[in-house]
């Protein structure tokens, strides 16, 4: 097939730029990609240029552009906000390199105790979920960045829900990175205080860097300062905040009702606690799929005992704060490359177990599946709990 020809159809676009028929339809409706034409048929028609069009499309998702930012640059069409994603761009890999900094850190500071032989149980348990907590974000991150079908970036799409005013005070508890800030940093509002609780002092040090480098972009009397503390071992304080941020921290929650009782002590009245659960529903995408295979692959049960555990965390939540707010952020993948997809049913517990097991045999039939159907589309989406202390 040569691109000098005049027209293409859906498919010929798809196998010219390597993606799946899918993913052209998916972008036509989203009105990032129009056809040039349609046929007497009424099949839709694409030229060059849609395939120009569709090079810049996954160029710009490729380096981390949302669907909603490419949509923008499109419309826009002009250099400075192309240059002002760049840049922030620019610096969301400048925020991968601190990452990958602070494992580094912490091989270097194993590799000390170690050659001192100093290394306690409780240092040694302390930098390994370090490294493994890193390794689990680090593989959602890789498939939602690759894979996901976002429409606003998520970290300003939670900075947004916390509804920050002027002369706030807030405290981010687990907030150590402090991701949530570095990407709205230029918008925190004027003389908010934030005060950022974390028990890992490598984690502090990175955001604190990140904080003295930028602190000329901060409105007048905002500030960040830092506490580097247990969040189970000690008081948040008694009415001392208006906002209150805990995000992907209910796994490290020893007891969530103590912890729900200090956080409503610690808000002001009429404050606001700010908390987020991951709602997943793996299995509306992925059952036909692994029942196709073998009718003992359910994953619903592992997705039926993961909500179970989100609904008891938002009771617990609606006791304190009866009146919750629940706003919710839309993703969900599309996977079409067969080894990426069998890493990710690898991940899913019990379920990833079983399909270890099936090895090579379970990769052919994935192999077969995708050549069929293209792609699989995984649906899920995270919840912000707003909760008002009235």
């Amino acid at each position: 097939m040569e691109i000098e020809q005049e027209r293409f159809t859906v498919g010929e676009l798809a196998d010219l730029a390597g993606v799946s028929s899918r993913t052209i339809r998916y972008y036509h409706k989203k009105g990032l990609l129009s056809p040039v034409a349609y046929s007497e048929s009424q099949y839709r028609q694409y030229d060059k240029s849609s395939l120009l069009r569709l090079q810049q499309i996954l160029m710009l998702k490729y380096i981390g552009f949302s669907l909603e930012e490419i949509t923008e640059i499109f419309r826009l069409r002009k250099e400075s906000s192309v240059t002002e994603l760049l840049v922030e761009q620019h610096r969301m890999l400048l925020e991968k390199r601190e990452q990958l900094n602070r494992v580094i850190a912490v091989v270097e500071k194993t590799r000390d105790y170690c050659s001192r032989d100093e290394l306690s149980l409780s240092q040694l348990s302390e930098l390994v979920k370090m490294l493994t907590y890193n390794e689990a974000a680090n593989k959602s991150f890789e498939y939602y960045e690759k894979y996901g079908v976002k429409q606003q970036d998520w970290y300003p799409w939670l900075f947004r829900q916390l509804g920050l005013q002027k002369g706030e005070k807030v405290l981010d508890i687990g907030g150590g990175y402090g991701l949530v800030w570095r990407r709205s940093f230029a918008h925190i509002p004027q003389g908010v205080q934030i005060v950022v609780l974390d028990k890992s002092r490598e984690q502090i040090a990175l955001f604190q860097g990140f904080v003295d480098e930028n602190r000329a972009l901060l409105k007048d009397g905002s500030a960040i300062s830092f506490e580097n503390k247990d969040l189970n071992r000690v008081s948040y304080g008694q009415e001392a905040y208006d906002c209150i941020l805990s995000l992907h921290m209910w796994f490290y929650i020893e007891n969530r009702t103590a912890f729900l009782e200090k956080v409503f002590r610690a808000l002001k009245p009429g404050g606001r606690m700010c908390a987020n659960v991951n709602w997943r529903e793996y299995a509306l995408g992925l059952d036909s799929l692994l029942k196709g295979f073998s009718r003992s692959l359910d994953i619903r049960q592992e997705d039926e005992r993961h909500q179970e555990r989100i609904r008891e965390t938002e009771k617990d939540f609606r006791a304190y704060f009866p009146h919750t707010d629940c706003r919710q952020y839309d993703n969900e993948l599309h996977i079409g490359d067969s080894g990426d997809l069998y890493r990710f049913l690898l991940d899913r517990g019990a379920v990833g177990k079983q399909i270890a097991g099936y090895g090579r045999e379970f990769v052919s039939y994935l192999d077969e599946f995708l050549k069929k159907e293209g792609e699989i589309v995984i649906p899920g989406h995270s919840r912000m709990m707003i909760g008002k202390k009235e």
